[in-house]
């Protein structure tokens, strides 16, 4: 399984297309204390977290000596495309989002 979703409820979907993936971002509409964000997590160990306010967190969660990364996006599609971007293992392509904000 090169991928996988988390949900605001923290059930894991492997490998969700691209509609699945919307509909797990659209979850986001109703989150609370406990329950308020969705993640994507490559087989590499980079995972990308996504908040209610199109914040990104991007962390590799196998390697502690990498800070995570915060960046907050215009568009939901933009956080589509990266979330999409990871689920090939785009790497590079998710890196470069930091470095053109």
């Amino acid at each position: 399984m090169p991928y996988f979703m988390n949900n605001t409820m923290g059930e894991s979907i492997d490998e969700p297309t691209e509609a699945e993936i919307r509909e797990i971002l659209s979850e986001l509409q109703n989150t609370d204390a406990e329950h308020f964000d969705v993640s994507l997590v490559h087989e590499s160990g980079w995972s990308l977290s996504v908040y209610q306010d199109r914040t990104l967190v991007w962390e590799n969660v196998n390697d502690e000596d990498i800070q995570p990364r915060e960046l907050t996006l215009e568009s939901w599609q933009g956080v589509v495309d990266a979330l999409l971007k990871l689920s090939r293992g785009e790497i590079s392509a998710v890196n470069s989002l930091w470095q053109e904000s």
